[in-house]
């Protein structure tokens, strides 16, 4: 398998692995299904908004090394703000949501501003929900970079401004305090299997922490 296909798979088993921890019923000793558990996340129609700031550290190994903690971090980081805005809601827990980022690149090797616009799948539900309220989120989108990245350059002979944009989040809140999250991101730029530079399969990887506001 090449490593751009197991990137994508990797972000798949993410997204199984959460669908595989959903309580979705009860089940009584009769085995007659029962109401589903009451849901603490975040209920559908309030907190449509959401405000994240974070810091994440530039790698150029690939997607599926940073799912594996595997990936070696440099000191190149990006600030990064973004809007996002639920529009709908599936199935009563996985949300669709659109997102605006603004980056800013902070070096040794880098100092440019990133523009990205993505949407994503949120899934909201988590059997350990009543201790720690948590979401998991896997957007696609496009990322520009204000010029070429050095660093991608540095990593791979060569890159786009114009990029495919990936981005994995875990927000993580206090059932009594739904409003604020810690959330950890994986910031993702590739090639898109050559649709905009050269297959460079992953351009960089950035592993981020920072805060949600829900509002």
């Amino acid at each position: 398998m090449r490593n751009s296909e197991r990137h994508y798979a990797g972000a798949l088993v993410v997204l199984l692995l959460g669908c595989h921890s959903v309580q979705a019923q009860d089940v009584d000793p009769t085995g007659v299904a029962t109401e589903e558990t009451p849901k603490v996340s975040v209920p559908t129609g309030k907190y449509d908004w959401a405000a994240t700031g974070y810091v994440a550290w530039l790698s150029g190994d690939q997607l599926g090394d940073m799912l594996l903690f595997n990936a070696e971090l440099s000191s190149n980081k990006v600030w990064v703000a973004a809007l996002s805005r639920r529009l709908t809601t599936f199935w009563r827990d996985v949300d669709f949501e659109v997102e605006g980022q603004i980056g800013k690149h902070a070096g040794p090797d880098q100092h440019h501003w990133e523009v990205t616009a993505l949407a994503d799948l949120r899934w909201n539900r988590f059997y350990w929900d009543n201790t720690i309220d948590t979401s998991a989120a896997v957007g696609m989108g496009l990322s520009y970079a204000g010029e070429l990245p050095a660093f991608e350059v540095a990593e791979h002979g060569s890159s786009n401004q114009l990029l495919a944009y990936i981005m994995i989040e875990f927000a993580f809140s206090l059932p009594k305090y739904p409003q604020w999250a810690l959330v950890t991101r994986i910031h993702h730029r590739s090639s898109a299997y050559g649709i905009f530079e050269d297959d460079i399969e992953g351009a960089s990887n950035a592993l981020g922490v920072g805060i949600k506001y829900r509002f």
